[in-house]
């Protein structure tokens, strides 16, 4: 005779911020949901000899809101029932993509702790429901917490299981070498789906067709949960137990349902022997697996996530976010006990930077209906939260900067400088200030004020003024001030001048000579670190590493680098159906391609410190499509910037930038996120997505001896391999290669519920190619995330009396 299986309910509210309803809605609902379950316990405590309801709090936001914003009674019955049992905290604050930064999730991840030890409550479990996957730093940042053991109720909507397996225990192993303890579990409403709500038994995962027999709901459930149980085994499910989530209603942010527990009793008192089912929380599923601890396989590597592509729909509002976190990350840096930053400032960025991580990206009918209301109102909610951190930080930033003695403008003054490097290496940078009007000296020099040495400037004509660029370096946390020292003597540094103004200076424009090291013209950028070719009809022919002679662009390339590509599918079905039958492809074998044709190059700049040219193309789908290219004479580096006009449609698209660059022989490719560097399609859990990454700093070409970086400040999103539609493989399914063409995935529209429809408008993304002698991943990246937070850098007016 079988076993007794147990299914072990875990109820819970799938938090999905933003949604079903507007996000301050939605708080308010989760508050008076845990409230509910506590009146649920209150009225069930007089009867002890049944089993008795249980509540999981799927995420700590709602807890954190509810503590904050109920009466003291209910505080102390949550407390109580948690102790009992009844009640189950997950530490995991919300469901969030990857632009989740592993400071934020660290800070976010103890404040929980803290706040359920200072109740006498103790946090071990996490849970996440609907999210498709997570950085490889994730499980380091739960155990640092002090949680190890942590649920994930994914939806393979466009994604998979990793590992080619649901309903299983791993231990994920962090890359301290540390292990969690992992449940892969079904989709977070497989308990509706098995009919444990008898008034809304779904049809989203269990699509047998008995829904339309007309069966009775108990009988129904009865089926699906017998057939259930049977699949398991029949597919040598090895334990006892399955964890079974469930919502009470078939729906996101749904209530709790007490018509779950009398369905439990019912089943139970006809089916006990054969089938039990049990109300637990995470603890009590968690002690369930820990007794077969010696049998559970460990995975390591990224748990890629195959959502990722949600970010790429908000392409503008994901750059000010990523902003406002370069800008706490140097506030973290230069005043991490707050001693000069206002605390409240500072928490006000963190928690608008995790809010805005949060994994919904709109209101669940932005595609189908665009113009509606809710859909404008949801979008405007979430680009909020990225606003809101971004003017937290830039008050921490100015807080640090009065500091440090940044000054309003004054008149009648000096002209001093400082520049701060919060970084813990050293930096060589163009530092930039801008003056709305530039000083009264005619001709001067930048001396570095601690040495006496005069820097190399240029002077750059912004809209409302001037930008001076000057070369700063600095050791780790090292601080420089700078004077502006007048001349006598003209300068092509002057104001209103440079190396390329005026019709008498057209021939060093087009032809600068031989002894010149920077050398900007329509049919090369030249540095003394890299040499760059151009076709009038391919673009970018050739791009050189003079330190290793090497030639960075890929021979066998698809499109030449730098170059930019858009899709667009025509539609077969309507806007929803068309992009719900893509798949996991993220486009389908009708869709059309189109890459960028240049038209003109112009030069822009040419100076002694900085030259920039302009590449400007015909792309469809766009009025305006430019890229710009700017080399140094002390960097070893070629920052790029694109500047697009984007058309508004509804159908489904994408727009990539190629990036076919190599460092050269035995190279590897690295990327970064959650703080952790790993190796794509290397480091990886088996079965995670290997077409495209959400990436935090950027991507390392590391070679036998030099490596070649792109930074990736404004754009996460990088797609490896053939943009084409195509088969897809999974990590360490199929035989896939570490090195392979990439592309900055720039924006999309793709999916069919609450993307934003439309990409119209104007935008500017920027990137930089790098040079370094590192071939350690560690040190590109620290590198890497020191040149895109970049230094701080202001003006200091001294009066003359």
């Amino acid at each position: 005779m079988e076993k007794t299986m147990e299914l072990l309910v875990i109820h819970h509210s799938h938090t999905d911020i933003g949604y079903t309803d507007r996000q301050e809605k939605i708080e308010w609902h989760h508050i008076k949901y845990i409230e509910r379950v506590i009146d649920i316990l209150n009225a069930q405590a007089p009867n002890q000899q049944q089993e008795p309801f249980k509540w999981t709090c799927e995420s700590f936001w709602c807890v954190e809101k509810f503590l904050d914003n109920t009466t003291q009674e209910y505080i102390d019955d949550f407390i109580k029932y948690v102790k009992e049992g009844k009640i189950g905290v997950s530490g995991n604050y919300l469901n969030c993509t990857d632009l989740l930064h592993e400071t934020i999730h660290q800070q976010t991840l103890h404040k929980a702790v803290e706040k359920m030890d200072g109740l006498g409550l103790n946090l071990t479990c996490a849970m996440t429901a609907d999210i498709n996957g997570y950085g490889w730093g994730y499980p380091d940042a739960l155990l640092d917490a002090g949680i190890s053991n942590f649920y994930s109720a994914l939806h393979t909507h466009h994604g998979f299981y990793p590992t080619n397996k649901k309903q299983r225990p791993f231990f994920w192993e962090a890359p301290s070498g540390r292990k969690i303890l992992v449940w892969l579990g079904e989709h977070y409403n497989i308990g509706n789906d098995l009919g444990l709500v008898q008034s809304n038994i779904g049809n989203y995962m269990v699509r047998d067709g008995l829904q339309n027999e007309k069966i009775p709901p108990f009988e129904l459930a009865e089926q699906r949960i017998y057939r259930y149980v049977e699949k398991l085994r029949e597919d040598g499910y090895a334990y006892d137990f399955v964890p079974i989530t469930v919502s009470g209603l078939m729906t996101d942010n749904a209530p709790p349902n007490e018509a779950i527990y009398n369905f439990i009793q019912a089943f139970n008192k006809k089916h006990g022997k054969a089938i039990k089912i049990k109300m637990v929380t995470l603890e009590e599923l968690f002690a369930y697996v820990r007794k077969h601890e010696s049998t559970i396989e460990t995975f390591k590597g990224d748990w890629t996530d195959w959502w990722a592509d949600g970010i790429g729909s908000t392409p503008n509002t994901v750059k000010h976010y990523r902003q406002a976190q370069r800008k706490y990350n140097i506030c973290e840096r230069l005043d991490p006990n707050r001693e000069i930053i206002d605390p409240d400032v500072m928490e006000t960025a963190r928690y608008n930077l995790m809010f805005y991580s949060e994994h919904t990206w709109g209101y669940s009918s932005s595609i189908i209906e665009p113009w509606h209301p809710q859909v404008n109102n949801l979008d405007q909610r979430k680009n909020m939260y990225a606003s809101l951190a971004d003017e937290a930080t830039s008050r921490a930033i100015d807080q640090l900067n009065a500091s440090y003695g940044e000054t309003e403008v004054r008149m009648n003054n000096d002209y001093r400088f400082k520049v701060i490097n919060p970084h813990d290496v050293k930096v060589s940078e163009i530092a930039k200030v801008n003056l709305e009007i530039l000083f009264s000296h005619e001709c001067f020099d930048i001396v570095e004020e601690e040495t006496g040495h005069i820097v190399p400037y240029q002077c750059v004509r912004i809209p409302r003024g001037f930008e001076i660029n000057f070369l700063a370096q600095l050791e780790p946390k090292q601080m420089k001030t700078y004077r502006v020292i007048e001349k006598k003597s003209p300068s092509l540094h002057a104001p209103g001048m440079s190396a390329n103004d005026g019709s008498d200076r057209i021939a060093d424009l087009y032809a600068p000579t031989s002894d010149c090291p920077l050398k900007v013209t329509p049919y090369q950028l030249e540095t003394p670190y890299f040499s760059m070719a151009f076709d009038e009809e391919d673009g970018i022919t050739s791009l050189v590493n003079k330190e290793t002679m090497c030639e960075l662009i890929h021979e066998e390339k698809e499109y030449n680098v730098f170059t930019p590509i858009y899709e667009v599918t025509p539609y077969t079905l309507d806007p929803c159906e068309q992009r719900r039958v893509m798949g996991r492809n993220r486009k389908d074998t009708g869709t059309q391609r189109h890459a960028g044709k240049l038209k003109k190059i112009e030069v822009l700049e040419q100076g002694d410190v900085l030259g920039r040219l302009k590449l400007s193309y015909e792309l469809q789908g766009t009025t305006l499509c430019d890229v710009i290219l700017t080399g140094y004479m002390h960097l070893p580096k070629i920052d790029v910037e694109l500047r697009i006009h984007k058309t508004s449609v509804w159908e489904p698209e994408n727009l990539y930038l190629a990036l076919p660059l190599t460092a050269g022989l035995e190279e590897e490719i690295w990327m970064d996120k959650s703080g952790v560097a790993f190796r794509p399609r290397v480091d990886q859990l088996p079965g995670s997505c290997i077409d495209f990454y959400s990436i935090q700093n950027g991507i390392a070409m590391i070679g036998k001896d030099a490596s070649i970086m792109v930074l990736t400040p404004d754009t996460p999103l990088v797609s490896m391999g053939t943009i084409k539609a195509h088969p897809i493989k999974l990590a360490k399914e199929a035989q896939v290669n570490n090195v392979d063409f990439i592309y900055s995935w720039v924006m999309n529209n793709f999916w069919e519920t609450n993307f934003k429809a439309s990409l119209g408008g104007f935008y500017q993304f920027n990137y930089s190619i790098v040079s370094t002698k590192h071939t350690q991943p560690e040190k590109c990246f620290a590198l890497a995330k020191a040149m895109n937070d970049s230094v701080l850098a202001f003006h200091m007016f001294d009066v003359k009396y």
